[in-house]
């Protein structure tokens, strides 16, 4: 067996109607994944990204829901039954301009619990997962959040977490935080069957919800890391794609940065 052997199953990608979402699925067909699912909302949007995809030769299904619904869960696992899944790019969530407080741990936190524990028992050997975080998941909360992560999360835990956030400002790094706790605490249980879950931070990427979230404050911040420039969704994309994959296939239960040297920039970090 080559040491290089990919995972069988499908590929999945969750917000793959958006800018990061959609640029990951084109690089796992270019990689020649033999099926993609795609995840998001709605349905019209996911076959914009899966037609040229599906005209270029991959083999592409479509799977719209809302990923907070349990039913969205057992859809997704009826539908790669009896194939397994070899990788996962968990994009799906929203950021602080969105919603309120509670909808964004719902969606950002409790939909990332959900999504391991329905995919955990359907992973293929080599496969791998990618959720995504944040750079925003580094950034000091307050001592009460920071405790609420040394051990165990709770059950359901935006309604446990959201007494720490008053506000969608405070609850998007909370909601972020939660899923790198999620991808170091579940790398032994994938790990079991022989598959690996890491989480990837994001900094400030050139997508229309980046639009939305850019202020005074988030403008310097950009100036003054390393690039001092937006990163590119293909370039998020193709760290994701690689992570999934074989070549990556030693990396587990950790944080991958991808931000141009914004946290660099602000000794974040510690070291």
């Amino acid at each position: 067996m080559s040491e290089w052997m990919r995972a069988d199953g499908v590929a999945i990608v969750t917000g793959a109607a958006g800018g990061m979402g959609r640029e990951c699925a084109r690089l796992l067909a270019e990689d020649g994944w033999p099926e993609l699912l795609l995840c998001d909302l709605d349905e019209a949007r996911l076959e914009a990204v899966a037609e040229p995809l599906r005209a270029a030769g991959a083999t592409v299904s479509v799977l719209a829901g809302e990923v907070t619904a349990p039913e969205f869960w057992s859809a997704l696992t009826a539908a790669v039954a009896g194939k397994g899944i070899g990788a996962m790019i968990h994009t799906a969530g929203v950021s602080p301009h969105m919603c309120g407080a509670q909808r964004l741990l719902e969606i950002n936190l409790d939909a990332t619990v959900m999504l391991v524990d329905a995919i955990q028992p359907l992973m293929n050997a080599r496969g791998g997962v990618v959720l995504f975080a944040s750079m925003a998941s580094y950034f000091s909360i307050s001592p009460e959040a920071d405790a609420a992560f040394v051990g165990p999360l709770p059950d359901a835990p935006a309604a446990r977490l959201v007494s720490l956030a008053p506000s969608s400002e405070a609850a998007y790094p909370l909601s972020k935080r939660a899923v790198r706790a999620i991808a170091q605490r579940e790398a032994r249980r994938f790990g079991e069957r022989g598959a690996r879950i890491v989480s990837m931070s994001p900094g400030f990427i050139d997508t229309p919800m980046m639009t939305d979230e850019m202020n005074p404050q988030v403008q310097h911040m950009l100036e003054q890391s390393a690039l001092a420039r937006l990163g590119r969704p293909a370039e998020l994309a193709a760290v994701a794609v690689f992570l999934c994959g074989p070549r990556a296939g030693f990396v587990t239960g950790c944080d991958i940065i991808v931000d141009g040297g914004a946290l660099a920039a602000l000794g974040i970090p510690k070291v």
